[in-house]
């Protein structure tokens, strides 16, 4: 403990206090909006400029925040050209769509231009620093390791998972995969039932399901899981058939789909008994084929041949993709994803 306290007071030593106060602005930008997501009403957030404000604001703070701790060659003209369209964007927002006559109502007028005389006068702070100090320039005129193209080959074909688990690469991608399909799987839960709709699968939906139809970046977190256990557990287990097989695709294309079919009905079913006793969420009593009304066989084939897909095809494809860009660009997209998913989680996930 002593140790990592000294590395950390000699490291605030080095860094100069204008790249302090930026970090410190963003971490309150951070915090401030994540607070102001998890009171909202979310039945009543909608889907304007307000929203599209946060996400830029929770984004640009999170990678920004990342860049200059790691003192990251690009960090400098980041953060002027992000916090300069979070501005941008908060001024229209303030002045013709109506967002400061919501911050005055909760806060006073005196409060709310308090407020924003704060936000405006630290953002420009900011962006005056960056780009007139020295200091600033000398801080970070070493490219940092993630602006370098990544050398190694994919994981998926080279490295057992017991060695990629140790690698910060694995677990940003890993991040990456969760929140993707976190808000994938909520499209493909519309497409499913735009389908039952037309007939071509049996089952009943709620149009009146609010998360589902209109706040259409609710993020369907298990989805987002079911690609972890892709990355954890199925393609290792389809990459272990393949060598029991000696290369026989045929075979271990059939013993993979028996597993994700076991995979998928097991989690569905266990789902339900956990959160969908009173058949609430969903009930499968009707369709044929159904075990106690939480599983069917229609839609355990479903969700096992789209997890067949992705096993076989999908993931080595983004996985290969995500190695063969820029760390630095891969870093980047997985802060950026993160802070927006921070702010839906909070809005949607946290009850205040």
């Amino acid at each position: 403990m002593k140790a990592l306290l000294t590395r950390i007071r000699d490291g605030l030593s080095e860094t100069p206090r204008g790249v302090i106060a930026a970090v410190i602005y963003y971490m309150v930008l951070i915090v401030s909006c994540a607070v102001q997501s998890a009171i909202m009403d979310r039945d009543l957030f909608a889907y304007d400029l307000s929203m599209l404000r946060a996400i830029v604001c929770m984004s640009v703070s999170v990678r920004a925040v990342w860049l200059l701790v790691t003192r990251a060659h690009s960090a400098r003209w980041f953060c002027v050209f992000g916090t300069s369209a979070f501005l941008l964007l908060s001024a229209i927002d303030l002045a013709f769509v109506g967002a400061f006559a919501e911050i005055a109502a909760v806060t006073g007028t005196f409060v709310a231009v308090l407020l924003l005389l704060l936000e405006f006068g630290s953002g420009i702070g900011v962006i005056t620093y960056l780009i007139g100090s020295s200091k600033i320039h000398a801080f970070l005129f070493e490219p940092d390791a993630s602006d370098r193209g990544n050398d190694e080959p994919s994981p998926v074909s080279s490295l057992p998972l017991r060695q990629r688990i140790k690698t910060w690469p694995f677990w940003r991608d890993t991040g990456i995969y969760f929140i993707v399909f976190s808000m994938l799987g909520h499209w493909a839960e519309i497409l499913f039932c735009r389908l039952i709709i037309l007939g071509v699968f049996m089952g009943d939906y709620d149009p009146t399901n609010i998360m589902l139809w209109d706040q259409w970046l609710f993020p369907f977190s298990a989805e987002g899981i079911a690609l972890v256990m892709v990355v954890l557990l199925l393609h290792p287990l389809k990459e272990r058939f393949l060598r029991r097989f000696g290369g026989r695709k045929l075979p271990t294309l059939l013993a993979s789909f028996a597993l994700n079919l076991a995979v998928c009905t097991s989690i569905d079913f266990l789902t339900g008994m956990a959160v969908n006793q009173d058949y609430s969420l969903w009930d499968y009593r009707a369709l044929p084929f159904n075990f106690m009304g939480q599983v069917c066989l229609q839609n355990s084939l479903v969700y096992s041949i789209a997890a067949t897909v992705i096993v076989w095809w999908a993931y080595p494809a983004m996985d290969r993709f995500l190695n063969r860009i820029p760390k630095r660009v891969a870093d980047g997209l997985f802060f950026g994803l993160f802070g927006m998913y921070l702010f839906l989680a909070m809005l949607y996930f946290v009850v205040v």
